[in-house]
């Protein structure tokens, strides 16, 4: 919003809040930097690798063959073969342009975050966010946004399925938000931690209605395989989770809580025991409980709280996956406090000083070992919470709701 004594004296209120501030036009050109760089790198074919399984698995799916056949080695599908048939759009596509046209998606996608996830309006006693936040939680982002478009991941995908959730949910609808919140589990269960927000705020119907969808989402994987044959196939995604996650949680990349506090007791690349990651996991997710209820966030700042605990809890988290955290990232940057915007600044930092490169692959290895991510962006969430418990004066609800009836 352009500031007061910018305007004309006998501009009209709403007039000025059309006109797109210096702000604003940033974040609209890193849009158009990020969309550029997710059609560069969607069409490179050595790139997109993980959407490219995805569009495996979706030809599997109209084939009616096994979607996680140990030929696969290390890169099989890991979602739920309820997913499969979502890609298969893509498949009608040239595996390039499929590829650019989803990175591109996940461009539109964060856009459409910003616009549907921001504060409201102010009112008496309240200030306005700062506006510069979109634009800095973006740039903080910037490596993390690159790793996503070079593999074709759906993490920006799954942000504005949270917000569709949350926001709908708010505005006192039911189905929509229950069909967004259902899409996003199945494709990434550590999503099911938005329940948090629904519970918080009283949206049972959502919760209740999103099982339904769940329940019909299943029904084009069950006229294909048939219910035995699903259940099959339910099995082979369970056993490969069981399989590829354990080797995988204290290498090099993996920055979740859990990894971080696995990392305390036992050695770099080792493996854990299923026990022992159970636990780590148990204990991240009772330390994120606790420090959200004590936060009293309302519901921008606990959207924001949930959408980083899907990445920070997860032990397969890594940094493309921290694109998750941008909602919080913005919400601390609105604030424009001195120890949030450090926060900001070492996170972006985060991101440069641990890239292969700038320090090579060893030398980032060994730097990403010290789980700099988990560090950080747990301060972060500790951080935000304590500006939540503060009640600063910022509106607290998206600016997209209207009134209707609560859920």
């Amino acid at each position: 919003m352009n500031a007061p004594d910018a305007m004309a004296p006998d501009a009209p209120l709403s007039e000025a809040r059309s006109t797109p501030s210096t702000a604003e036009w940033a974040f609209r050109a890193l849009l158009l930097v990020l969309a550029v760089l997710a059609v560069v790198l969607g069409q490179h074919p050595r790139r997109g690798l993980d959407f490219r399984v995805y569009l495996l698995a979706a030809e599997r799916f109209l084939a009616g063959t096994d979607l996680y056949p140990a030929s696969d080695g290390p890169m099989p599908f890991k979602y739920a073969p309820l997913t499969a048939p979502l890609f298969l759009p893509f498949t009608l596509l040239p595996a390039r342009a499929a590829a650019a046209l989803w990175n591109l998606g996940s461009v539109a996608a964060l856009g459409a975050l910003a616009r549907l996830a921001s504060r409201a309006e102010p009112t008496s006693g309240e200030r306005s966010p700062w506006p510069w936040a979109p634009a800095l939680a973006t740039l903080a982002l910037l490596p993390a946004f690159h790793l996503e478009f070079f593999y074709g991941q759906v993490d920006a995908v799954m942000l504005l399925l949270l917000a569709l959730t949350a926001v709908g949910a708010e505005r006192g609808r039911t189905w929509a938000p229950a069909a967004a919140f259902a899409v996003a589990v199945l494709l990434k269960p550590p999503a099911a931690l938005l329940a948090l927000f629904l519970l918080a705020r009283r949206h049972w119907r959502v919760l209740a209605a999103s099982a339904g969808v769940g329940l019909l989402l299943a029904t084009p994987s069950v006229a294909r395989y048939g219910l035995e044959g699903l259940l099959a196939q339910g099995h082979a995604w369970l056993d490969t989770l069981a399989r590829t996650t354990p080797p995988w949680a204290l290498g090099h990349n993996p920055q979740g809580l859990p990894t971080l506090l696995l990392s305390l007791a036992l050695p770099s690349d080792s493996v854990p025991s299923g026990s022992a990651l159970t636990l780590a996991q148990g204990l991240a997710l009772l330390l994120f409980v606790a420090a959200v209820a004590w936060s009293r966030a309302g519901p921008v700042d606990l959207l924001a709280l949930c959408c980083l605990g899907v990445t920070l809890l997860s032990p397969l988290a890594w940094r493309a996956n921290f694109v998750m955290a941008w909602p919080l990232l913005r919400a601390v940057a609105e604030a424009k406090t001195r120890g949030g915007l450090a926060l900001l600044l070492l996170a972006g930092l985060t991101g440069v000083l641990t890239s292969d490169a700038l320090l090579g692959a060893e030398a980032a290895r060994q730097a990403l070992l010290w789980r700099p991510y988990s560090l950080v962006f747990t301060a972060l969430l500790l951080w935000a919470a304590w500006q939540s418990r503060r009640a600063l004066p910022l509106p607290r609800s998206f600016s997209a709701l209207r009134p209707g009836p609560r859920s």
